[in-house]
């Protein structure tokens, strides 16, 4: 568990002592940040900050969607965070307990969103706006501001896949691409439901949100960024798309390919079977007579030159 306590001069943290017995001054703020959640702990801050028992559940099932929670005092907030691991998306839970005067963040494996936020305040120096739902903005749009590395490299590899894919496809194309196209449907699934929580942050008439006026619009700027990203990843699926196409396309000329050339093989094969099959026959006389010195260099002569004619049609005919 970290304390903070925010007002003119930024972040400063208190102990753990001085939060559980002193009582809540509604003129600080104070934002909360509990890392691993156990029940006796979330107990805890139920009795400090009156949480909804609801809401104390859903921190401790770490398995929610991005939405907000309406309470009498308080909003639940659940958001995603995003990080790219061994090649693969991981979509990690950031639960933010809103109030007039106060911040909690609950997660298990989001330090590096708070530890950024941490430092964005403490590097901004003087705040104009103290309020939690400031603090709120900023946790947010640092959460958001990840998204934008993640997808710009997912672009980069798609465009990459795509130029393989165009000089020789392999198996192990397909097989990313699939993954690719799985990252992505997350991620817009993820975007359009936090998208989705703004119509509930920016609307007037919460009487949670004391600095409408300001908040209008840094909430608006975080919004702008996830339709950004939403945009961004719908490109990217559509790419995506037509690069698999390309893949099928390229993996269905190259079988053509084979199929032609193994065509050009069975009928020069079938040239040779065809004059050894008639010699094979129990002709008593044949042309060239089977007592010439000279027919069986003339055959194999005439097998080759016909089987030599029949590779240059298919060469003209561009089947190899």
């Amino acid at each position: 568990m970290k304390i903070m306590q925010f007002n003119g001069q930024g972040l400063q943290e208190k102990t753990e002592a001085d939060f559980w017995s002193q009582p809540l001054n509604p003129n600080e703020v104070i934002w909360v940040d509990i890392h691993l959640p156990t029940p006796d702990v979330m107990r805890q801050l139920q009795e400090r900050f009156h949480f909804h028992s609801l809401a104390i559940e859903d921190t401790l099932n770490q398995r929610q969607r991005p939405k907000v929670d309406e309470y009498s005092d308080h909003l639940l907030i659940i958001t995603n965070h995003i990080v790219m691991i061994e090649k693969d998306l991981e979509f990690e839970e950031l639960d933010i307990f809103l109030g007039h005067s106060y911040i909690v963040t609950v997660h298990q494996n989001c330090n590096p969103v708070i530890r950024e936020a941490y430092s964005r305040m403490q590097r901004s120096g003087f705040f104009k706006h103290i309020s939690s739902e400031y603090l709120l903005y900023i946790i947010i749009d640092t959460i958001v501001d990840a998204y934008f590395p993640i997808i710009d490299m997912i672009d980069d590899e798609v465009e990459e896949l795509g130029e393989k894919i165009i000089r020789k496809s392999a198996p192990g194309h397909l097989e990313r691409l699939m993954l690719l196209k799985r990252m992505l449907n997350e991620t817009w699934h993820v975007m359009e439901q936090q998208q989705s929580m703004f119509s509930i942050l920016t609307r007037r008439e919460e009487d949670l949100l004391t600095n409408h006026d300001v908040l209008e619009y840094y909430l608006r700027d975080v919004h702008d960024h996830l339709i950004r990203i939403a945009t961004m990843t719908s490109m990217l699926r559509d790419n995506l798309t037509s690069i698999v196409e390309l893949y099928m396309s390229a993996e269905s000329y190259r079988l053509n390919r084979v199929v032609n050339r193994l065509t050009v093989i069975t009928i020069t094969i079938g040239i040779f079977t065809v004059f050894s099959g008639f010699y094979g026959m129990n002709f008593e006389t044949t042309w060239p007579p089977f007592g010439a010195d000279w027919g069986v260099p003339f055959v194999i002569s005439l097998m080759s030159l016909l089987s030599l004619a029949a590779i240059l049609v298919f060469k003209k005919m561009r089947w190899f």
